[in-house]
């Protein structure tokens, strides 16, 4: 990483996660963008930001809209300077108590012999086009400063299959099949892509799966570098 910290985009911005790795890295300096579709959520992440003697700047964007979300993180550079880290890890919303199990359905997901092309499509335009879409984005410059850093956070089904949750399988796996080619693709350009596979609920105070925690994990794995992928409770 160069020494004047650049902007981190965190996109899929939420109260748990993404609010943990805006603060840690915040803190080590780096100005934060916000992105997410809920613009009053993400002021109040910016506020709390605020209150830290964080930077931060909050800006609503969904990342299946292709022009919505490319405008946004250009917007964010030109406003906060160039994009040196793009967080990218906008998920569903599961109950936020340890023991409760989510309603699957609910949720969007598909048992393998119920999942169609039509349950495929808005985890796929989420998961991986929303990826494709930011890392396009950011990436060039990344390339031409030889200094950058592409973080995704995916879920249990990015490596195993689960019961119930096939569709997002399809799409997380093939998520972590193109960063990790993409890892590769870079090699000796100083743009480091990583991968963080989370099996545990994301709940504060629980052990590893502490936001925070997971955050400072995504912060060492930055700085050192060393390995592609990382998980948690699988």
């Amino acid at each position: 990483m160069s020494s004047t910290p650049s902007t981190i985009a965190v996109v899929g911005a939420g109260p748990g996660l993404g609010r943990a790795v805006a603060r840690r890295f915040g803190t080590a300096g780096h100005p934060v963008a916000l992105i997410s579709r809920n613009a009053e959520k993400l002021q109040g992440i910016v506020d709390s930001l605020a209150a830290e003697g964080i930077t931060a700047r909050a800006y609503p964007a969904d990342v299946t809209d292709e022009k919505g979300l490319t405008g946004a993180l250009n917007t964010a550079a030109e406003d906060l300077g160039r994009i040196g880290v793009l967080a990218y890890s906008p998920a569903p919303t599961f109950p936020n108590e340890a023991g409760q199990v989510p309603d699957l359905r609910a949720l969007g997901f598909t048992p393998a012999s119920e999942t169609t092309p039509e349950s495929v499509r808005p985890m796929f335009d989420m998961l991986v086009g929303g990826a494709l879409t930011a890392a396009a984005a950011v990436l060039p410059a990344m390339r031409e400063a030889r200094d950058g850093a592409l973080l995704f956070t995916t879920g249990t089904t990015a490596l195993t299959p689960i019961p119930g949750m096939s569709n997002s399988g399809i799409a997380l796996s093939g998520l972590r099949s193109w960063a990790r080619g993409l890892h590769d693709d870079l090699t000796g350009e100083n743009v480091y892509v990583g991968h963080l596979s989370i099996g545990v609920p994301i709940i504060p105070g629980a052990g590893e799966g502490d936001p925070d925690a997971l955050a400072d994990r995504w912060y060492r794995l930055t700085q050192e570098r060393d390995t592609f992928e990382t998980t948690v409770g699988i």
